[in-house]
């Protein structure tokens, strides 16, 4: 009871509050930012804490998680000057699938209102066994009038019959349940689930890609999530279960080094393109079981480059396939962002490139003021994301730049009702 006459007290400081929280296979986030009465995101604070208990977007060790959590969390009020009640968290896509959905709305001859919207979006969602799965997001990718095709935004016009293809974002209950549990023990209640790749275009992409079409691509530790944008809209999502973690990995495998010295090898001396020079440049690598005062062992930046390399192109090519698959991929063009922290890795976009066929470019988080150096950096777009998804929620503009991004402005789109209406 005193925690909830807390939470009251400062509810509203807080209605300008927004907190996103990336719990990821390699590290957790935790970002605060205030919302300005112009509506603009300035961000006072971010925690970073390396993740323990969490594989493949499953918790396998709740207790070790909620640690990582607890350690993020305090880290941003401390910067913040903040006391946090509640965060946006996000999910990984290997939790997630996408499903398209064509429902079909009588009008009547009558102008379409807002009411109508919701009644086609509660039509979508209710296609989907509740026991089953939870839908996270549903947006509206096109709307049909009496036969007439590509309607952006049915409003105010007439017709017969109102046709609409809704992409669903479903997660199963369980995980989601137990993400939420792990928050909770923070004494954080989670404002909505997001998708770490729709927080991740929120933060990167520009509006001009989003409109003509773009491929993200966002690189974490444990997986690689692909989403597709076109018109303004996330239109599908996918993922390979391989990321920056298993590059480490071969490493630590290949050289007989600790995975931490692995690690430290992928980012000071790694890449996935060799240079004229590698072949000269000799690396010291610690091997394992060896003293602190060893030698270790010699090669080259050659050599470290033919382990990285074929697994960067593994990665590649399974995310070509994973595209090909979706007929989405022939309108959303030639253009391929690059985001996360296995982004950063040296040669990875040119890589990225030539498998994809794509023009590429490295996206760090935009939208947003106030952001150091230390943030400002591929691996923070999730989380950076997750505060402008909170903006469109709770910001001035909230119904119209939620209508923009894609989720329809309603209970089932809104998340911030998530638990309420699911569990």
């Amino acid at each position: 009871m005193a925690f909830k006459l807390i939470r009251h007290r400062f509810s509203k400081t807080n209605e300008t509050i927004v907190a996103g929280l990336d719990i990821g296979t390699s590290k957790v986030c935790c970002s605060v930012a205030r919302i300005e009465s112009s509506g603009e995101l300035t961000v006072l604070g971010y925690g970073f804490y390396g993740s323990r208990g969490l594989r493949g977007g499953m918790i396998v060790d709740m207790e070790a998680l909620q640690e990582a959590v607890a350690h993020a969390v305090h880290g941003a009020e401390e910067m913040a000057g903040e006391t946090l009640h509640e965060v946006y968290v996000s999910v990984s896509a290997a939790l997630c699938h996408s499903k398209a959905v064509r429902v079909d709305l009588p009008i009547s001859s009558h102008a379409v209102d807002d009411d109508d919207i919701k009644k086609i979006i509660q039509q979508a969602v209710g296609s989907v066994q509740k026991h089953q799965a939870v839908v996270i997001h549903n947006i509206p990718l096109n709307y049909d009038i009496d036969g007439v095709p590509g309607i952006r935004d049915p409003r105010g016009m007439f017709g017969e019959l109102l046709k609409a293809k809704i992409h669903l974002m479903l997660c199963p209950r369980t995980p989601l349940r137990n993400l939420s549990a792990c928050v909770e023990r923070s004494h954080l209640d989670v404002s909505g689930f997001v998708s770490s790749v729709y927080a991740s275009g929120m933060a990167t992409l520009v509006d001009d890609e989003l409109d003509l079409g773009v491929t993200l691509i966002d690189m974490g530790a444990g997986s690689t999530t692909i989403g597709l944008f076109f018109n303004g809209k996330l239109s599908h999502v996918d993922y390979v279960p391989i990321g920056g973690a298993h590059v480490t990995s071969d490493i630590a495998r290949c050289f007989s080094t600790p995975p931490i010295q692995a690690e430290r090898l992928k980012t000071l001396h790694g890449s996935a393109l060799v240079s004229p020079s590698d072949g000269r440049e000799s690396i010291v690598v610690p091997q394992i079981g060896d003293e602190e005062n060893a030698k270790g062992h010699q090669v080259t930046k050659t050599e470290l480059t033919e382990v990285i390399r074929p697994r960067v192109e593994e990665i590649f090519e399974k995310v070509k396939a994973k595209i090909n698959q979706n007929p989405a991929h022939k309108y959303v063009g030639r253009r391929l962002v690059l985001t996360g922290g296995g982004s950063l890795l040296s040669g990875v976009p040119e890589i990225a490139g030539m498998v994809l066929d794509k023009q590429t470019r490295l996206a760090k988080p935009l939208h947003i003021s106030g952001l150091s150096e230390i943030a400002r950096v591929p691996s923070f777009s999730t989380c950076a994301g997750l505060m402008v998804y909170g903006q469109k929620q709770k910001g001035p503009y909230a119904m119209l730049a939620s209508r923009r991004q894609g989720d329809a402005p309603t209970k089932f789109g809104r998340l911030g009702g998530w638990l309420k209406e699911n569990f």
